[in-house]
């Protein structure tokens, strides 16, 4: 009969346990994701027997446990689905123990998985010296993807106190400043620079040349710390300034899953909300708001203290000097409402029935 062993060496590129925490010697036997069987050497020499007992060493329970775990763990990890994960214990049960280990003997450890679901694997195992049943348990694990650190390019320059999330990737020659944090799975391309007191959310690309957390390009901004917050999910591209608000503790506010194209201005103290679209070289002034889902063609001109409401759009060109109603389709140098915006509205599932009660009360008004 054909056996399928581990042996130490291949058990050290498997298992992430290490001298003296390593609890299984060899794998004598194993049915993928089925049963295991394992072999643990108990020598006087052992580091914890010194202390447990000097005088009647005894090999501690707990140590027992962990061979048993460890020997499941073997057998899952060494599975191409399941190799490099981190596993953690979620439960112990049905716990026994019938007789001591102690030096000399050699315990035989026998592993059946019972569950695998998703991340969480439960089996049974036992631990025999010389036939015998010294020791049996039921164990449930969850295996977890290991965290990454962040990828940060040689040339890039991360100052201390920023904080990055796992799988976060900063790109050549950019620059990340005090203070500053970025959450999960973002990128920085390259030559990007992002200032102090800037948080970024989980998923957000910000491609090459962008400045996020400028100083506000206001004659009133004494340099107070103020903050620049974006949400998740947000597309940011070529060359887009977002500058910091004026005025102690004031935030400038960017929503989530957004796309802002080259070139995008976006001044001090604005608040952006959801879904928004803004094409190239589209210059917010301060202290504006542009709502959910709205659409801003290229080349437009936003005067400061503007309000852009929900689901409307601003075609290309414009010269926006006053506020936009939700809903609606404005153009122009200068502005004026053309209609609503009643594609913008299809495309975010508004219902045909809000679509026309919208377009009755546009023309009344």
């Amino acid at each position: 009969m054909e056996f399928n062993h581990i042996d130490a060496n291949d058990l050290h590129q498997i298992m992430p346990h290490r001298y003296p925490f390593k609890m299984v010697d060899k794998v004598l036997d194993y049915d993928s994701r089925k049963r295991i069987v394992a072999i643990k050497n108990i020598s006087v020499n052992d580091p914890y027997l010194s202390g447990h007992f000097p005088d009647n060493p005894v090999m501690p329970g707990s140590l027992l446990l962990e061979s048993l775990a460890q020997t499941g763990l073997a057998l899952l990890l060494q599975d191409s689905e399941f190799f490099g994960r981190f596993p953690f214990f979620k439960n112990i049960s049905k716990c026994s123990f019938n007789e001591p280990v102690v030096p000399g003997d050699q315990v035989r450890i026998e592993v059946e998985i019972d569950k695998i679901k998703d991340n969480d694997v439960a089996f049974k195992g036992y631990a025999l010296v010389d036939g015998k049943v010294v020791c049996e348990a039921l164990f449930s694990f969850s295996l977890n993807h290991v965290p990454s650190s962040p990828q940060i390019h040689p040339t890039a320059s991360v100052h201390p106190t920023a904080i990055l999330g796992k799988d976060v990737t900063i790109g050549p020659n950019s620059i990340v400043g005090e203070h500053v944090e970025i959450g999960d799975n973002s990128i920085l391309e390259a030559n990007t620079f992002v200032e102090k007191w800037t948080r970024i959310g989980d998923d957000c690309h910000i491609h090459f040349g962008c400045v996020i957390g400028s100083a506000a390009q206001d004659i009133k901004y004494k340099g107070e710390k103020s903050y620049v917050v974006i949400g998740d999910r947000n597309q940011i591209r070529e060359y887009v300034t977002i500058n910091r608000p004026t005025g102690k503790d004031t935030t400038t506010e960017i929503g989530s899953d957004n796309l802002f194209l080259t070139n995008v201005h976006i001044a001090h103290n604005c608040k952006v909300g959801n879904r928004v679209i803004i094409a190239n070289m589209t210059n917010i002034g301060g202290h504006s708001i542009v709502e959910d889902a709205c659409v801003i063609g290229g080349m437009t001109g936003i005067h400061q203290f503007v309000r852009i409401g929900r689901n409307s759009m601003v075609g290309a060109y414009t010269r926006l000097p006053q506020d936009v109603p939700p809903f609606m389709l404005c153009e122009g140098n200068p502005a004026v409402i053309r209609g609503i915006n009643s594609v913008g509205l299809r495309r975010n599932n508004i219902s045909r029935d809000a679509i026309k009660e919208i377009r009755e009360i546009h023309r009344m008004l």
